[in-house]
């Protein structure tokens, strides 16, 4: 394994990506919980802030997708196909595959993120944008509560393909 250039260049180029992904989960958390933070039953959030909200649900689980895609090709080098390939490609990241990888999602967010799917999905074939406010806070409460473990699941991860790097040099 020490030395092979290819195999450096592909663990490194994962590694960027996987930042840059996970980047945009912290940031898509962070506004979320900030318009939370403002969101009381008796003042609920106006309309912008409300699509904002919505948008960053829909931009929170597109980065985390994007992210286990990435290490669906690049690692497992085999990404689920069909219908239910999202629902597929979040299972296939629960599951640690010893020699290979730890796992990259924490099993007890899975249920959660797969509401958060689910949503996105709702929000990316919505023609007429008119959501239910007791829903979108539902979502933004439930990405506020797993995207502290989801994102210790990915920093675990991270400092593997990290090992992995040390030991090719």
């Amino acid at each position: 394994m020490a030395g092979d250039p290819q195999l450096r260049t592909a663990i490194a180029r994962l590694l960027a990506e996987v930042d840059v992904d996970a980047r945009a989960l912290a940031a898509r958390a962070a506004e979320t919980r900030q318009l939370l933070a403002g969101w009381t039953r008796a003042k609920p959030l106006p309309r912008p802030e409300l699509m904002l909200v919505a948008t960053n649900l829909h931009g929170y689980y597109t980065a985390l997708e994007t992210l286990c895609e990435r290490v669906a090709r690049q690692l497992d080098e085999t990404v689920p196909t069909g219908p239910s390939w999202h629902a597929e490609l979040l299972s296939q990241m629960q599951v640690e595959v010893p020699g290979l990888r730890p796992r990259v999602i924490a099993a007890e967010a899975a249920a959660e993120l797969q509401e958060l799917r689910k949503f996105r999905h709702f929000f990316r074939n919505a023609y007429v944008l008119e959501f239910d406010p007791a829903l979108i806070r539902g979502h933004a409460e439930r990405l506020d509560r797993i995207h502290d473990p989801v994102a210790n699941s990915i920093d675990g991860f991270v400092g593997h393909l990290r090992q992995v790097l040390q030991a090719l040099d």
